[in-house]
């Protein structure tokens, strides 16, 4: 047994590194030393595979905003273009407006006309002094000389 300490003590002795000494003043060992250094390349190299994966997601990020920015600047665009779009319909809407205003106006005038006209034609009717002949009129002077007759007979009444 004596052996075996013996043995094991000059292994430890070996292994023992002058001057480094832990908290309690003990000597520190090189297997101690190399489990830790194994430990800390282990921590490193998980953190720079993390940092591996960041720099990924971020690259991936960015590539996304870049599309989404292209996104927003083609949407601002065809808003644009809508706007401009619209406008040009509003204008429209309102010149359409104005000129079914304008018909509005000169249908109610020429209703008007053709009441007065038709209280007119009643009473020379309750006369019984005017008397409604209908025929064709073929061609566009006629028109004109038929109504120039229905004036000069209105003259005479």
């Amino acid at each position: 047994m004596d052996q075996h300490k013996y043995r094991t003590a000059g292994v430890q002795e070996k292994l023992e590194i002058v001057g480094v000494e832990d908290e309690a003043g003990n000597p520190i060992s090189a297997l101690t030393i190399l489990s830790l250094l194994e430990r800390v390349a282990g921590i490193i190299d998980n953190v720079q595979s993390c940092q591996h994966r960041m720099e990924e997601r971020q690259l991936d990020l960015e590539n996304n905003i870049k599309t989404i920015q292209g996104d927003v600047l083609k949407l601002a665009k065809d808003h644009t273009d809508t706007s401009g779009t619209v406008e040009k319909l509003l204008q429209k809407t309102r010149k359409v407006s104005a000129n079914v205003k304008e018909v509005r106006a000169r249908v109610e005038k020429q209703n008007v006309r053709v009441k007065k006209v038709e209280s007119t034609q009643d009473e020379l009717l309750t006369r019984n002094k005017f008397r409604v002949v209908i025929y064709q009129v073929r061609k566009y002077e006629n028109c004109i000389f038929f109504w120039q007759r229905v004036k000069t007979l209105f003259k005479l009444l």
